[in-house]
């Protein structure tokens, strides 16, 4: 079993490649609405930093 399966940085990890793989078929095919998922995943990704720095900052505990 994978150490970062269930985890945070697991699950952080596995939305980055959907949206990297979504970002890149939506420029292959020059889809219209390629700008908002652009911007959807920048944010995402924005999030997902703040999250980290409050995860480090306050602590982050597992749950069982």
């Amino acid at each position: 079993m994978c150490k970062l399966a269930g985890t945070l940085t697991g699950y952080l990890i596995s939305v980055a490649i959907v949206l990297a793989v979504l970002n890149g078929l939506a420029w292959l095919i020059g889809a219209q609405h390629r700008y908002r998922l652009g911007l959807f995943s920048a944010g995402f990704l924005f999030g997902a930093l703040g999250m980290y720095i409050a995860a480090w900052l306050y602590g982050y505990s597992r749950a069982p």
